[in-house]
């Protein structure tokens, strides 16, 4: 009776995952991998393909986009306006040179948003000053605070920040939290009873204990945002907790905390308008919370928000077209590295044409797996004359990328294809010289502490590493 529940198991299961497997379009490496390890490891490669192979959610989330752009075209047609299409002169574009207006025309064609003018940027990797600033605008704030995180931490770092949320729901101030459900799974519920019995609203991003999502594992809110009033945001590449924010320790990751004033605060609070009323359903489009916009700097941004709910896979073909069209300089930062072939692709193409390549990645990773599976990507890059660097001091967690010292892109998104497909990101393209100094003096600050990867010695890498680096690269499709 047991043998014969168990092939029954087996067989029901296979055939399952046979069928999503073929009836959803993906990677034909990646369907291939998984064929491999539904049939070789029975019921156990099933069970892994459940929890972290099946795109079925995907049709929910456009689903979710249309009902939502739905709900949107029935608001307050000015408020759209504001948002979307901001009504400022555009006159900073003309100082844009047309090689590289063409990855903003791409932005502004696979995004919802236009480009963003008159913007201020200050990129914060000092966690004591990047939590300060994080409270001063909390403290200022006077209408509204949004925050939408992928990681909040039980630690003082996270008390502290929300000590200074009740005390603005005191004054009045209407706040709201959004946490990724799997992100923040460790967070204690003593938290979030602080901040609810004081009036602050608080909803959890696909919830683990429905019934839908329990099998699922993908499909995660991976942003970082905090909105004030409309006028002041944060995002970047830092959860909340004390290994993120505050006084520096030797455990502390390296982070970027992006802070921006101008028009493009009203984007992201766009952003964060539609995740909180795809958890919430409630609807935060009124002129409350779309203040009209003010030039405050010289930035020209354009908001990259990307997920599986988008229609085109918004960060990578921009992420594509920034590599294939750089000139000089490529100046890549990234904790996870898993590129799939067209990206390594365009990045040793880009090296071998005469293009400096720099890829700055962690030396310690906090993910054996990955770290093992980035490092087998090596060979083909040094060969190619790619330079790697590994940081030292600390666990890198920073996310940019610089093209020909002109322009950047900077946020919540891996080299991966997490990143790139399964995970809701926000990440902004911003060309402007002030703001693309302050990302390339960071980068040369941070090369100064790491080790570079030499051919020679990578080679001369022991027989059970390479063995292992290649094992773990197989599961790149689910890393």
């Amino acid at each position: 009776m047991v043998t014969f529940l168990y092939y029954s198991v087996w067989i029901i299961l296979t055939l399952w995952c046979i069928f999503l497997l073929l009836y959803h379009k993906r990677e034909p490496y990646s369907t291939i991998i998984w064929l491999l390890l539904v049939f070789l490891v029975p019921i156990l490669g099933a069970l892994l393909f459940l929890v972290f192979g099946p795109i079925r959610l995907e049709r929910g989330a456009v689903k979710r986009k249309r009902n939502i752009e739905q709900q949107l075209s029935e608001s307050d047609p000015t408020v759209l306006l504001t948002v979307r299409e901001p009504s400022l002169p555009p006159s900073d574009l003309t100082k844009i040179p047309t090689e590289e207006n063409q990855v903003f025309r791409l932005a502004e064609q696979i995004s919802e948003y236009r480009l963003s003018t008159g913007n201020k940027v200050e990129i914060i990797v000092d966690p004591d000053v990047a939590l300060a600033s994080m409270q001063k605008a909390i403290e200022g704030a006077k209408q509204f605070i949004h925050l939408e995180y992928y990681i909040i931490v039980s630690d003082e770092v996270t008390e502290q920040l929300f000590d200074s949320l009740i005390e603005a729901r005191r004054r009045g101030v209407e706040v709201r939290v959004l946490y990724d459900s799997l992100g923040s799974l460790s967070l204690k519920k003593i938290y979030f009873r602080r901040l609810t019995e004081h009036g602050v609203k608080v909803a959890g991003f696909l919830p683990l204990s429905a019934i839908a999502q329990r099998l699922n594992l993908n499909f995660r809110n991976h942003r970082k945002i905090l909105v004030v009033d409309g006028k002041t945001a944060f995002t970047g590449s830092a959860n909340i907790g004390k290994q993120y924010l505050g006084k520096r320790n030797d455990s502390q990751w390296r982070d970027n905390v992006v802070k921006v004033e101008g028009p493009v605060c009203l984007q992201l609070q766009d952003v964060f308008a539609k995740d909180w009323q795809f958890t919430t359903k409630e609807d935060l489009y009124s002129a409350m919370y779309c203040p009209v916009p003010q030039r405050c700097g010289d930035a020209v941004i354009q908001v990259l928000e990307s997920g599986p709910d988008t229609r085109f896979q918004t960060l990578y073909q921009a992420l594509f077209l920034a590599i294939t069209s750089a000139r000089s300089h490529i100046l890549m930062t990234t904790p996870y590295f898993i590129p799939d072939s067209v990206m390594m692709t365009a990045l040793t193409v880009a090296a071998l044409r005469g293009v400096k390549v720099q890829l700055l990645l962690p030396q310690k990773n906090d993910l054996l797996l990955v770290q093992l599976a980035s490092r087998s990507f090596y060979e083909a890059l040094l060969e190619a004359g790619v330079e790697i660097y590994e940081y030292e001091p600390r666990i890198l967690h920073a996310k940019n990328l610089i093209i020909d010292k002109k322009w950047t892109i900077i946020g919540s998104a891996n080299m991966d294809a997490r990143s790139f497909r399964l995970n809701f990101e926000i990440n902004l393209l911003i060309y402007g010289s002030s703001v693309t100094e302050q990302a390339e003096n960071l980068f040369e600050a941070d090369l100064q502490k790491s080790n570079r990867v030499e051919l020679a010695t990578y080679l001369a890498r022991p027989m059970v590493r390479r063995l292992l680096e290649n094992a773990c690269r197989l599961f790149s499709p689910i890393l």
